[in-house]
């Protein structure tokens, strides 16, 4: 799916759009996406209260198969087909694309 690219600002502290010769840059945006909705907490998108995962609240916790459901669900929800999602100690492996 082609989207509009986002980037982190200096501070790195909120998304800007991306602009190239003046204008908005257009990419893929699946791996964005998918990076939105394992960052953004349920309500923080005022737009999609029920989106988001929030996986800074997996540190310390001890039920992965919970967290794989939510990932899953919200990927679906997303539009995209979802082949499997590994947890790891170290990271998370989402094998998903957009849908037809």
């Amino acid at each position: 799916m082609k989207g509009i690219q986002l980037t982190w600002t200096a501070s790195g502290q909120c998304l800007q759009p991306v602009v190239q010769g003046g204008s908005l840059a257009v990419g893929d945006i699946l791996r964005q996406n998918q990076a939105l909705l394992l960052m953004l907490h349920q309500g923080e998108l005022k737009e999609r209260p029920a989106v988001g995962v929030g996986i800074s609240d997996m540190l310390l916790d001890n039920d992965p198969i919970l967290w794989r459901t939510m990932i899953r669900e919200q990927l679906e929800m997303d539009g995209q087909n979802v082949q499997g999602i590994v947890i790891t100690k170290k990271a998370i492996e989402i094998n998903a694309t957009y849908r037809d």
